[in-house]
C-alpha cells in the first residue's frame, strides 16, 4: 500500500485559516486530522475531523484542513485507515500562517472569562464563537476561522454543512448579491435575486428553511427606493435551495398600513428581522415565523404563497395589524413583559420548556433578545405613525433581556413563561438598541449584545456560564458602523464537522 502526498495549498478560497493537503492512495482509504493546538498557550486546544468517507485508488484525495492558528506554524496530523479501519498512514504535516497578511481589524485572542470552569469546558466543548464579521474563536479564545472578502455573514444559518452569505461589496447591511458557500469560502452558487418581473431585491438580516428545503430570507428593494407602497426590509423571499432560483416574493407593506413604529426607526421602516419555522399547527400546516423589529410584530406565514396565518402583537401597540380582519390574533394577555424592537424571536427547543412544546399540536416557545430599543420613562414604546418622521419625543433603551413566550396556535395564547434573563451591568451595561441576538446552544443560551461588544453563554436561570467583553474590535469595525457586527453565535461540534464533510463531497 502506497499513500503519496503531493502538495498543501494554503488559503485556496476566501478562509485564511484553511488549507486543502492533496494525496494519492493505491488502496481505497478514510481519513483524519488533527491541527495540534499551539506550543505557546498551556490553554490551547486541539481540532480534530473524521472523515467516514472512502476514496478509491482513482481519486485524488483532497483534504479540506480548517482551524489553523494565524501567525503560527501550524502542526497537521494527518491518518489514514484502510477499509478494514487499520491505521496505514499516520504523519505531520507543517502549514504556517506566519506570512499572512490581515485586516488590521482582526482580534487575534479573545479572553473568556469562566464562571465555572468544568462546566464552561462541558458547555463550549469543540463549539467556534462565529461572528457576522466573518471571524471564528476556539474555547480558548484563539482566531481558527477568518474570511477576507467582503461577505456579511449576518444570519449565520447553516444547513446541510453550508454556509450562507450576502455580499458586503456595497459596504452596507444588505447583500446586493447573495452566495451560497462552503467552509473555505468556495462558491457554490449565487442566487437569482430578481422575481419573475425582473425586479431586483438585497438580503438581510435572516434566513430558514421549510420541510421541502426550500429557503426563505428576507429582502429590500435594491436600489433602496422606500415608500409608502415599498416599507423598509418588507419583502420574504422564498427560493429553491438547490438551484438559486426565486419561487415567490411577498411584500408586507400594504398589511401595515396604519400601524406604529418604535420613534427611533426610519419612515416605512417595517423592518423584518428574524425567521423560525415551526413543523406543524392544528390544522398540519408548517409555518414560516417572521418578526418585525420596528412594529414589535411576530407573524406565521403559509409556506404555499407567504399569506398571514396569525398573528402575535408581541409589542402590544399594534392590535390592527395586519389589515386582513381574517388573519388569527393570538391573545397576549398573558404576557407580562413585552418585546420592544427585539431581534432573533426564534423558537427554542430547550427542555426548561418541553411542556409547552409539541409542534404536532401548534405548541412552541420563542426565545427574545429584547433589544429594549425605544422606551419613554414608564417603559412604554414611544411610538408614531408608520409613515411619518420621526418625532422629538424623548426615549430611552435599558439593558437588553431575554424573554420566553409560549405559543398555543390552537388555544389562539401567547404567555410568558419564564423569568427574563437579566445580563451583568458590571462592568458593561449590556445595552444595544439594535441588533444582537440569543441561540439555543444545547439547553443553554448563546447571548450577543451589539453595541455593548459583549457575548454570554447563560443557562435558562440566567446564570452565566462564560463572558467574552470586546468581542469585535472598537476602532476598525465596518465602514458604515464602526465596532459593530449583526450577531455572534456558537457553531457547534456537529455543525462545523457537517461544514468540513460537505467541503470534503464538495471539492473531490
Amino acid at each position: 500500500m502506497t499513500i503519496t502526498y503531493v502538495k498543501t495549498e494554503l488559503a485556496p478560497a476566501d478562509n485564511q485559516l484553511a488549507a486543502y493537503i492533496y494525496f494519492t492512495s493505491d488502496t481505497p482509504v478514510s481519513y483524519s486530522y488533527t491541527v495540534s493546538k499551539r506550543t505557546t498557550s498551556s490553554t490551547s486546544v486541539d481540532f480534530t475531523y473524521t472523515s467516514d468517507l472512502i476514496y478509491g485508488v482513482s481519486q485524488t484525495i483532497k483534504i479540506p484542513v480548517i482551524g489553523l492558528y494565524a501567525q503560527y506554524a501550524n502542526n497537521v496530523q494527518v491518518v489514514f485507515k484502510d477499509e478494514t479501519g487499520t491505521e496505514v498512514f499516520n504523519q505531520p504535516f507543517s502549514i504556517s500562517t506566519v506570512d499572512q497578511v490581515y485586516d488590521k481589524s482582526v482580534i487575534f485572542h479573545l479572553d473568556i472569562e469562566q464562571t465555572d470552569p468544568v462546566l464552561f469546558t462541558s458547555v463550549w466543548g469543540n463549539s467556534w464563537l462565529m461572528q457576522s464579521t466573518g471571524r471564528g474563536y476556539d474555547q480558548n479564545g484563539d482566531l481558527r476561522f477568518n474570511f477576507v472578502s467582503l461577505y456579511h455573514l449576518q444570519p449565520l444559518r447553516i444547513h446541510n454543512g453550508y454556509i450562507y452569505t450576502g455580499s458586503d461589496e456595497d459596504m452596507s447591511w444588505y447583500g446586493r448579491r447573495f452566495f451560497k458557500i462552503d467552509i473555505l469560502g468556495n462558491v457554490i452558487f449565487e442566487y437569482d435575486m430578481r422575481d419573475s418581473n425582473g425586479n431586483h431585491y438585497s438580503n438581510t438580516h435572516d434566513l430558514v428553511w421549510d420541510s421541502a428545503g426550500d429557503v426563505y430570507m428576507f429582502g429590500n428593494d435594491s436600489p433602496n427606493r422606500i415608500t409608502n407602497t415599498m416599507g423598509q426590509d418588507s419583502l420574504v423571499l422564498k427560493f429553491n435551495d438547490q438551484t438559486g432560483k426565486m419561487i415567490w416574493a411577498k411584500n408586507y407593506t400594504s398589511e401595515y398600513s396604519g400601524s406604529q413604529i418604535l420613534n427611533n426607526s426610519t419612515p416605512n421602516d417595517i423592518h423584518l428581522n428574524s425567521l423560525s419555522w415551526v413543523a406543524s399547527s392544528p390544522n398540519n400546516e408548517e409555518a414560516v415565523i417572521v418578526h418585525s423589529r420596528s412594529t414589535s410584530t411576530t407573524f406565521g406565514i403559509s409556506i404555499v404563497d407567504g399569506s398571514i396565518l396569525w398573528v402575535i402583537n408581541t409589542g402590544n401597540f399594534n392590535p390592527q395589524f395586519p389589515v386582513n380582519p381574517e388573519t388569527i390574533h393570538i391573545d397576549t394577555t398573558g404576557i407580562t413583559n413585552y418585546e420592544n424592537g427585539a431581534h432573533t424571536v426564534c423558537t427554542t427547543n430547550n427542555s426548561a420548556f418541553a411542556a409547552n412544546i409539541d409542534s404536532t399540536v401548534g405548541k412552541f416557545v420563542l426565545s427574545v433578545f429584547d433589544n429594549r430599543s425605544c422606551l419613554d420613562t414608564d417603559e412604554h414604546p414611544v411610538i408614531r405613525p408608520i409613515n411619518d418622521d420621526a418625532t422629538t419625543d424623548t426615549y430611552s433603551t435599558p439593558p437588553a433581556r431575554i424573554l420566553f413566550y409560549a405559543v398555543d396556535l390552537a388555544a389562539k395564547t401567547a404567555v410568558e413563561i419564564h423569568t427574563p434573563i437579566e445580563l451583568p451591568t458590571t462592568p458593561i451595561v449590556q445595552w444595544t438598541d439594535f441588533m444582537g441576538g440569543v441561540f439555543d446552544h444545547d439547553d443553554y443560551f448563546a447571548i450577543f449584545t451589539n453595541h455593548a461588544r459583549s457575548f454570554f453563554i447563560s443557562d435558562v436561570n440566567g446564570n452565566m456560564i462564560a463572558t467574552i467583553y470586546d468581542v469585535i474590535s472598537l476602532p476598525d469595525g465596518a465602514p458604515q458602523f464602526p465596532a459593530e457586527a449583526y450577531r455572534a453565535r456558537l457553531f457547534n461540534e456537529t455543525e462545523l464537522s457537517e461544514l468540513i464533510t460537505t467541503a470534503s463531497i464538495t471539492v473531490n
